[in-house]
């Protein structure tokens, strides 16, 4: 059996292909700059008018950027090799760089979509999805995906279609038919 391999995820089967792919989206890690850095801002001119001491106020935004980037840049990082990839017939997410965590689940053994969105997240088409299996042990708890209502939407629609895809091919209690004599 020929393996491909899209974004660093293999596919097992060659009939397998990529119906929705979806990334973190980079809202909720400007967002969450803007209030320390508008701190920043007002703390630096503060201190240049007020106590006309311009030193101070530089050194103040300065660390406020150094917390920025010290707060940001692993998220950055995560957010920059964040893959879940719906196929027709399985949902595969890649997260993290050094800690890189694959999980890989049928879409028939997908019991639940849950789309968690925050109210930014709503203006700006982001949200957490929490993806629960019949399992239950391989949850998929997935943060600030960009267009997290078109991710459910191609899980449920490919997850309806497997189910009953498998069910035209098997009896009412879940046995393949025989079908070597009748």
């Amino acid at each position: 059996m020929a393996r491909r391999k899209l974004r660093g995820i293999q596919f097992d089967s060659p009939d397998e292909y990529e119906v929705f792919h979806a990334k973190e989206s980079w809202v909720p890690i400007i967002l969450g700059t803007v209030p320390l850095l508008a701190l920043g801002l007002v703390l630096l001119v503060v201190m240049w008018t007020q106590f006309n001491n311009s030193i101070a106020g530089i050194i103040i935004f300065g660390a406020a950027v150094a917390a920025i980037l010290v707060i940001n840049v692993p998220r950055i990082f995560a957010n920059l090799d964040t893959d879940v990839i719906v196929t027709n017939k399985r949902l595969y997410a890649r997260t993290g760089i050094i800690d890189i965590k694959d999980q890989v689940c049928d879409l028939s053994n997908i019991a639940d979509v849950t789309v968690d969105p925050t109210l930014f997240g709503r203006l700006f088409d982001y949200a957490n999805v929490r993806i629960q299996t019949y399992a239950g042990e391989s949850d998929f708890v997935l943060r600030g995906i960009a267009h997290a209502y078109d991710m459910r939407s191609a899980i449920s629609q490919g997850a309806d279609a497997t189910r009953s895809e498998g069910a035209r091919s098997r009896d009412a209690y879940g046995r393949e038919p025989h079908r070597g004599a009748r």
